[in-house]
């Protein structure tokens, strides 16, 4: 047994000392609006989770030995050249080379590489944007990348697999490319970034309330309510009402009550409880089920 643990903690102190590479801040997960080539304008730069107006942040890599710093991805344990690569990989495990493509400075064919340093802290992507292709594109893109060996994780003619390929959803693919003792080339296990979703993809969009023509009805529900709203599909969303109980119930229209994508017309459910005797305020807000999405909840007051 204690040759067991000898052995096993040896295997943990080397993992702890190898070369690793690691995101310490994911990309922004929506409002990045992925844009064809021939609309002819930038395709923008992808946010840092914490980007705000006043503070931008970008996708960046880190590397240092062994110390964690702030920043959007690191080398861990390992101070000298290296090369970092950045693609684009399906939402879906084992991840897959996306055809979209990678658009800015040090850019080509649809990939990012930047040379490290080792006196480099960070190498920062701060004009990286989304360029996405036309679906009889497709294979041609994917057929590129495994021709410049781009496949992280080695899925080789499974890349070319695209029934259920979504393309309004992407993920960073981070590989880093270091020097051993010999000087030899050794690739580090890849990482890869949360989903990153199109803005205008109404399937992945970020959910939105603009105004509603009332927020207050009868506990016995039926009140009829026009709710405006960020463009939604019609088959795949719903009012939720819910309280701190754990009590939630929906409200109810069909299809053919939602208007343009942007309008839904519907009727309040009942409160859990009929016989209250003064005004209970419970939320309400919009649910995609397909991913359980939701949006910002709003009051809505329901009287007795």
């Amino acid at each position: 047994t204690e040759s067991l643990q000898k052995m096993l903690q040896g295997i943990t102190e080397r993992e702890s000392t190898e070369p690793q590479l690691q995101i310490v801040q994911q990309p922004r997960q929506r409002g990045m609006r992925f844009r064809y080539e021939c609309e002819g304008r930038s395709a923008g730069s992808i946010p840092g989770e914490h980007s705000t107006d006043s503070n931008r942040t970008f996708p960046a890599v880190q590397k240092f030995s062994g110390i964690i710093l702030n920043g959007s991805m690191q080398i861990l344990n390992y101070k000298n050249r290296a090369k970092i690569r950045v693609s684009l990989v399906t939402k879906s495990d084992p991840p897959k080379p996306h055809p979209h493509s990678l658009v800015g400075r040090d850019c080509r064919d649809g990939i990012c590489e930047m040379d490290i340093g080792p006196d480099s802290m960070i190498a920062s992507f701060s004009n990286l944007g989304i360029q996405c292709v036309r679906r009889r594109e497709i294979m041609d893109a994917l057929q590129l990348r495994l021709k410049k060996k781009v496949d992280p994780f080695n899925v080789g003619n499974a890349a070319l697999d695209i029934e259920d390929m979504d393309l309004n959803v992407v993920r960073l693919c981070f590989e880093a490319f270091v020097y051993d003792s010999a000087q030899n080339v050794v690739a580090l296990p890849p990482v890869v970034s949360h989903e990153i979703r199109d803005r205008r993809a109404t399937s992945t969009s970020e959910l939105k309330i603009c105004r509603v023509s009332q927020n207050v009805g009868s506990v016995r529900g039926g009140d009829e309510i026009f709710l405006l709203c960020d463009k939604v599909q019609r088959e795949d969303i719903e009012v939720r009402f819910f309280d701190d109980s754990g009590w939630e119930a929906r409200g109810l229209f069909s299809q053919t009550d939602v208007h343009r994508q942007v309008a839904i017309v519907f009727t309040t459910p009942p409160y859990r409880d009929q016989a209250v005797t003064r005004e209970v305020t419970v939320r309400m807000q919009l649910r995609r089920p397909t991913d359980n999405e939701v949006s910002d909840s709003m009051e809505f007051r329901y009287l007795p």
